[in-house]
């Protein structure tokens, strides 16, 4: 079955306000032979005041080679739309049969391998990272189909993980096996919800 790449509509539900939905361009077909292919989407302003938790929902097709990857961050210079590596407060996904956590520089990487990695089926990654008045992230939390896990050396609540800098997202996938990516992003509760789909 040939793969299909798409990103339709990522759609902004603020919980005290009217609903904002933005157009999020196709993703194009693969320009390289892994298959790689990306899409960018701004993250309005203002969804991040008075957030208390944020909330990531990660489901898509897994398999022991593929990589599908969602990095928050900050449009810096030059304000173009598009989430450089540079301006990436941190990545969350799959990797060739374990899930990754790689905070901003891109250098540290903290792993988690399921006992089943090896096993291509549907997978769904869940995360919750708490924040106090300040922002300030106080608590952080992990789960996927088989229950919650800890990133292997993560520390509780790392800084970098503080969502009120964060204005653009990128979805990244990365091998054909992969044939549909269904991402939400939630900010609950005194926040917005946000569903990539």
């Amino acid at each position: 079955m040939k793969p299909r790449w798409f990103l339709p509509t990522l759609v902004l539900l603020p919980l005290a306000a009217a609903a904002v939905t933005l157009d999020v361009p196709r993703l194009p077909p693969p320009a390289f032979a892994d298959g790689e292919v990306s899409g960018d989407a701004a993250i309005p302003a203002g969804t991040q005041d008075d957030l208390r938790r944020f909330r990531l929902v990660f489901s898509f097709d897994a398999t022991p080679s593929n990589n599908v990857q969602i990095a928050f961050g900050h449009d810096a210079e030059p304000l173009d739309g598009a989430l450089a590596a540079e301006e990436t407060a941190f990545i969350i996904g799959w990797d060739s049969g374990e899930w990754f956590l790689r905070p901003a520089g891109l250098k540290e990487r903290f792993v988690h391998a399921p006992a089943d990695g090896q096993t291509p089926r549907r997978r769904t990654l869940r995360a919750a990272i708490r924040v106090n008045t300040q922002g300030t992230p106080t608590a952080v939390e992990f789960s996927d189909d088989a229950g919650a896990f800890a990133f292997d050396g993560l520390p509780p609540a790392p800084l970098w993980l503080a969502p009120d800098n964060w204005n653009l997202l990128r979805v990244t996938v990365r091998g054909a096996a992969i044939a549909e990516e269904d991402v939400r992003v939630r900010f609950l509760p005194d926040g917005a919800t946000v569903i990539l789909r």
